[in-house]
């Protein structure tokens, strides 16, 4: 059963109390973690049989605002966890000669973009904006502790340790608020994360220690556990990892995909000889480009591909590609996910005819060759990054009960990993109980761990290849195409808010920049609905009711006018202010912790205590156009 995050501001408040100068406790369970005094009762004269107790499920994600607030204040800021040294904001981790390497690189990642798109700049009066890098050693600009993941289930990929502890950063700011602010400030988030990575070392017991050190019964204790100083040193830091926004292409460019975005991703190691970080290659990321012209690597890399053992390994979601074929970096676009070739590098590189003489069929999850080449893209860094994601992040954090509710996520975890986190949570308990574990991964784009799989609402199914019949749909939500040819979108089959409403395959290249949806096909909204297409920003187009109109899983939100709001923010107004002047009201799909959005739409706060699904880009903290330096 999912966690309501709605008793989370009653926890902390109990916790802050008990806890001192520890972190707040957290119930990892529906049951609070803090209960009331006991009732005292005459004693039973019958002796009670002796029970086991119940040990309590391990900690696989430390997510609450609050936790984390004092986690960092705790010592766990980026700078410290890093880099070795506290750092109160970018300026002074700019200092740092490791990070002031690694920002480097990606200073020349955006000079790359706006070298090859004369379109591209910073701010709102370029056709295609980019990332603003003067944020990343900015006084003005930190990074937030988002997430605290618990990844020992990654043992199987380096069995001599017991996986990974990852802490999750978001960057944040604080500017003026606009031109005619009267010096108002704002504080926003942006659309980069930075993941540090930490080995977990072998304990010489199997992991069972390791383990057995998560299940605490609040985040405080981690933080004297596997969240000591002891564990994350540099000794035992793995890499460092960015996910990054850095180009967004405004709906009103390109009106057929509802608007274009690129996400870079690198990961990095420390060396300490050369006193800077070094980019490293990325996991089971081909180097598209390189192969292609390297016959004889591309060759190596498709016999490699053919064994059974790999074969095997890749239908497990356990597979390791060799190191000298992937690439250092790659983008990642939005919207439409898989259906864009720029985020399937295996598909890029090999068809299904190069793979249609291999014995498939006792296979799981790769039956054919459509669902083998699928199945790599998603074990790729930018597939896995477009699967059911949040805009091409899987964690961005939850919002602090007071944000802002016109910019405030309601769901700050992608619909990938909400499915994952049971998976994992039975896997450490399986190691730190001594019982058989099985290190399966399902792909990214499925819920759950057990075949067959059948999705709930904006769930995937597949659309014919019998290698994908395994992927359906429940009851009574039928698999609906949208944008892509292999794989649909589990609906409702009677349109509702929050339903596609302008569908059509997706033309795709390797350069994302020509991708487009040809000839798009309206699709008629319920009697009281009206569709708001992909002109506007819409991926699909969605169907919005009027607010006096709602259906079950609907609630009321508010949509800014595209024109109106644009205008807006060119005359310098605040961003909060120019939604609140240009928006409508709309009954939209209502979500939370157990209702998914679509893909290519986020769970937005929409005040009232209710969230809706939403364009991702509708919301301030999500792109990089428009904050102010």
């Amino acid at each position: 059963m999912a966690r309501s995050r709605r008793s989370w501001a009653w926890v902390l408040s109990m916790g802050l109390a008990a806890c001192g100068r520890g972190a707040p406790a957290v119930a990892e369970s529906d049951a609070p973690a803090t209960t009331a005094p006991p009732v005292v009762v005459a004693p039973d004269p019958t002796p009670a049989p002796a029970t086991a107790p119940v040990a309590a499920p391990p900690w696989v994600l430390v997510r609450e605002p609050g936790v984390l607030a004092a986690m960092q204040a705790d010592g766990l800021d980026l700078g410290q966890v890093g880099f070795g040294r506290p750092a109160a904001d970018n300026a002074a981790l700019a200092r740092d000669p490791y990070y002031a390497s690694m920002i480097a690189v990606l200073r020349r990642d955006l000079e790359a973009i706006a070298g090859r798109d004369r379109h591209a700049g910073v701010g709102l009066r370029h056709l295609h904006r980019l990332f603003d890098a003067r944020w990343l050693a900015s006084d003005r600009a930190w990074f937030e502790l988002v997430g605290v993941v618990n990844r020992l289930d990654r043992q199987v990929f380096a069995p001599d340790r017991c996986g990974e502890t990852r802490l999750v950063y978001r960057l944040a700011h604080r500017a003026p608020a606009g031109a005619r602010s009267s010096g108002a400030m704002v504080t926003s988030r942006l659309p980069m994360t930075v993941n540090v990575v930490f080995w977990q070392p072998d304990d010489g017991a199997g992991c069972r220690t390791r383990a057995a050190s998560w299940r605490q019964a609040d985040a405080g204790a981690l933080r004297a556990g596997p969240l000591s100083r002891e564990q994350l040193t540099l000794a035992n830091l793995k890499s460092i990892e960015i996910d990054v926004q850095t180009e967004r292409w405004p709906s009103t460019i390109r009106p057929d995909l509802a608007g274009h975005a690129g996400y870079v991703l690198r990961v990095f190691g420390r060396d300490a000889a050369a006193g800077r970080m070094i980019p490293q290659p990325l996991e089971n990321t081909p180097d598209v480009a390189r192969l292609e012209r390297d016959a004889t690597a591309r060759a190596a890399l498709l016999g490699w591909l053919r064994e059974p053992a790999t074969l095997d390994a890749i239908d497990r979601g356990v597979v390791v590609a060799p190191t000298e074929h992937l690439a250092t970096a790659v983008t990642s676009v939005t919207p439409r996910g898989l259906a864009r070739l720029a985020n399937r590098p295996w598909s890029s590189l090999f068809d299904e005819a190069e793979l249609a003489g291999l014995e498939l069929s006792g296979h799981a999850t790769i039956a054919s060759p459509a669902a083998l080449l699928r199945r790599l893209d998603m074990l790729a860094c930018n597939g896995c990054h477009q699967s059911r994601s949040i805009a091409g992040f899987h964690l961005l954090g939850d919002e602090p009960a007071d944000a802002d509710r016109v910019d405030a996520l309601g769901i700050g975890s992608s619909p990938h990993l909400e499915a994952e986190l049971d998976r994992r949570s039975r896997y450490v308990a399986a190691i730190a109980d001594g019982t058989a574990v099985e290190p399966r991964r399902m792909p990214a784009d499925v819920e759950g761990a057990e075949l067959p799989a059948h999705g709930s609402y904006g769930g995937h199914c597949g659309l014919g290849d019998p290698g994908l019949a395994w992927m359906g749909c429940r009851a009574p939500l039928s698999c609906t195409r949208i944008d892509d040819a292999e794989v649909g979108v589990c609906l409702p089959s009677s349109p509702g808010a929050g339903s596609p409403c302008e569908i059509g395959l997706v033309s795709t290249r390797t350069d994302a920049r020509k991708d487009r949806v040809r000839a798009p096909e309206a699709v008629a909204c319920s009697d009281v609905g009206v569709c708001d297409d992909n002109r506007v920003g819409f991926p699909g187009g969605m169907c919005v009711t009027p607010c006096e109109a709602l259906g079950a899983e609907e609630a009321c939100g508010a949509i800014p006018q595209l024109v109106a709001f644009n205008d807006c923010l060119s005359t310098g107004r605040a961003f909060a202010d120019c939604v609140r002047t240009s928006a409508r009201p709309a009954g939209m799909r209502a979500c939370d912790e157990t209702r998914a959005c679509r893909d290519d739409y986020i769970c937005a706060r929409a005040g009232a205590g209710e969230s809706v699904c939403l364009p991702p880009y509708f919301l301030y903290q999500l792109r990089v156009d428009g904050h102010p330096p």
